[in-house]
């Protein structure tokens, strides 16, 4: 039984998988059909189930081993069969984790590229093109700043939902969704105090379909954090496709989700600048959006490096072993799809605030 468990993981890791099943017949029906139940119910529990799951999962595994190991014989041969059933089982259940894993959302990581739906052509993507959209970014951002930050107090995560809920329906319509997911409520865990070392915002747990988010990340960062795990939610797992997705969400939401949302892009398009253009395009940042982009520094730089970078190392190959080729840097390839869609119809229509008038034919 556990070698045909293990088994079963190889080969579901290893097996080819046509990503237009995947995309059609998963990602866009199955997945989206049980979301719809799982995150619903999920979000009727205040707290994060990864939280207990977690202890048992340590504790019965710990406490398998410590009660096999005080069962074992005194012998040396008795002692050496004892840990390798031991370990015989764990990898059994961790192949039966993985399967459950693939099944509930996993394997989202193979179905098609985003791009195959947008109007996107790399041949847009320039020097100069990031030059533009950066500067625009910092446009947006000054003529956001006092809107947002005098729309009255910032939404708590628990108030997210309903407020940028209809955005993030809407955007995934747009995308194709013929069932969009449905918006999970935002939850503390036990791991908050982790996430702060490692520099973590959020997460989704991918069994119970939960959003879990770093309580200690400023107010204007909420918007397009949820929004981000949101789009892990609709099914978007690659980074750059969620983070993606996130902004338009915001795009599509209020003005403080849209100030959100323009306070990630500034930073992951100027990095990207030459550090001559990168200094001039900054100096056009009014005071007020300067002062919460260095309130977001000083905030990660609460993070213990030696935690941030081990964190890194585990997620990267968490991401290369789920056939994510670029690892973590896949966080940073949000910068072309904007530029590879900028200025399109498509990119007009998808980050139209949810009140603009005229909608047009979801994508393909």
């Amino acid at each position: 039984m556990a070698v045909g468990v293990i088994a079963a993981a190889v080969a579901a890791g290893l097996a080819p998988t046509p990503a237009s099943w995947v995309e059609h017949a998963y990602s866009r029906q199955w997945y989206l059909a049980w979301q719809n139940v799982v995150t619903p119910v999920s979000s009727l529990v205040g707290f994060s189930l990864l939280d207990p799951a977690a202890v048992i999962g340590v504790l019965g595994i710990g406490g398998g081993w410590w009660w096999g190991l005080r069962r074992a014989g005194a012998t040396w041969r008795e002692r050496t069969a004892a840990v390798a059933r031991l370990t015989l089982h764990t990898a059994a259940v961790s192949a039966a984790l993985y399967l459950v894993f693939l099944a509930m959302w996993g394997l989202n990581y193979r179905r098609e590229p985003l791009t195959a739906r947008l109007d996107y052509d790399a041949a847009r993507i320039s020097s100069a093109s990031l030059a533009a959209l950066a500067g625009e970014s910092v446009d947006r951002l000054n003529a956001l700043h006092a809107p947002a930050h005098g729309a009255g107090p910032w939404p708590a995560f628990e108030d997210l939902p309903e407020r940028l809920g209809p955005a993030f329906d809407r955007v995934q319509r747009r995308l194709g969704a013929i069932r969009p997911a449905a918006a999970g409520r935002p939850k503390a865990t036990l791991l908050t105090a982790y996430f702060r070392r490692a520099g973590i915002d959020g997460m989704l747990n991918p069994f119970s379909l939960e959003v879990l988010v770093n309580g200690t990340v400023l107010p204007f960062e909420r918007p397009f954090l949820v929004a981000h795990e949101w789009s892990h939610l609709a099914g978007y797992a690659n980074e750059s496709e969620a983070s993606f997705v996130g902004v338009l969400i915001c795009l599509a939401g209020d003005a403080q989700s849209r100030y959100s949302a323009w306070l990630y892009l500034s930073s992951q398009l100027v990095r990207h600048l030459p550090p001559d253009v990168r200094e001039r395009v900054w100096a056009g940042l009014a005071d007020g959006p300067r002062a919460d982009l260095r309130a977001i520094a000083a905030r990660l730089r609460e993070a213990v490096p030696v935690v941030r970078r081990s964190a890194s190392r585990v997620y990267d190959r968490y991401l290369r072993a789920n056939r994510v080729e670029a690892g973590i840097a896949s966080y940073g390839l949000v910068v072309d799809l904007l530029l590879g869609t900028d200025g399109t119809p498509v990119w007009r229509e998808l980050a139209a605030p949810i009140d603009a008038p005229g909608d047009v034919e979801p994508l393909p």
